[in-house]
């Protein structure tokens, strides 16, 4: 992965492993984003997947847990993180364990 986020269960990256690229894959595109497209989930459950608001830090959690997850975003359609799910959100925007997903390349300030 040229984003490692040093998970154990780091779905994306397990996703870009196990599923190559191909002739849709963009040059330099974020591994979240590819693991996205490649799974063709939405934004919303990308984002619910890959970047949970979690109850504990996402490096602890288990991969049954991530499994378990996965088979129920294959049964349902939807990201659900039971238990784990902090309903309140992550408390900020560089929490420990939450990674963030960038929007393209940052512009300079004009002076």
């Amino acid at each position: 992965m040229k984003n490692w986020c040093g998970t154990a269960c780091c779905i994306a990256g397990w996703t870009n492993v196990l599923i190559p690229d191909d002739k849709n894959a963009r040059q330099d595109e974020h591994d979240l984003f590819a693991a996205e497209r490649k799974l063709g989930l939405t934004r919303t459950q990308a984002l619910e997947l890959f970047s949970p608001a979690l109850t504990i830090p996402y490096s602890d959690v288990t991969p049954q847990q991530a499994a378990d997850v996965l088979l129920h975003l294959a049964d349902t359609g939807s990201v659900d993180w039971g238990e784990l799910k902090n309903p309140l959100g992550p408390p900020g925007l560089k929490a420990e364990g939450h990674p963030t997903f960038p929007r393209g390349k940052r512009r300079s300030a004009r002076r």
